[in-house]
């Protein structure tokens, strides 16, 4: 994997490259990162912080604190490595990476890949979709 596109380079480097990126994770993630993954993936911040289980009422309180919890900063790096796969899928296409993201698709029982990325499973199921998209294995 050749990591974040330019386009969606800052943060996403530090959470994708191991080294670092659990200390990161534990202290708790900037809360300018979730923006940073919404732009790259291509939603709002309340669409990102309903995939990571973030309701409104704890956005609000993040976003004054400036600082993600453990958990929630676990969850944001989980969909920002389906983030980057799928613009290394895409060939650094952030426009067609933004759209097949939010789009549904038959292997995901007709979520999005952002959708279905909410749970860890779900995430893996989008990982198993991109691996069979970039094999050649289309159904």
């Amino acid at each position: 994997m050749r990591y974040p596109t330019p386009e969606s380079r800052s943060a996403l480097d530090r959470l994708l490259v191991r080294e670092g990126a659990v200390a990161l994770v534990r202290s708790g993630l900037p809360f300018s990162t979730l923006d940073e993954v919404a732009a790259a993936a291509g939603v709002g911040r309340l669409a990102l912080a309903r995939v990571i289980g973030l309701p409104a009422t704890t956005l609000a309180r993040r976003r004054k604190a400036g600082l993600l919890a453990e958990e929630e900063s676990d969850r944001l790096v989980r969909v920002a490595r389906l983030v980057a796969l799928v613009h290394d899928m895409m060939l650094g296409d952030g426009k067609a990476a933004r759209r097949w993201l939010g789009d549904p698709h038959d292997l995901l029982e007709g979520e999005s890949p952002l959708e279905r990325a909410s749970t860890e499973v779900g995430s893996r199921e989008v990982e198993q979709v991109i691996g069979r998209i970039r094999h050649g294995i289309f159904s």
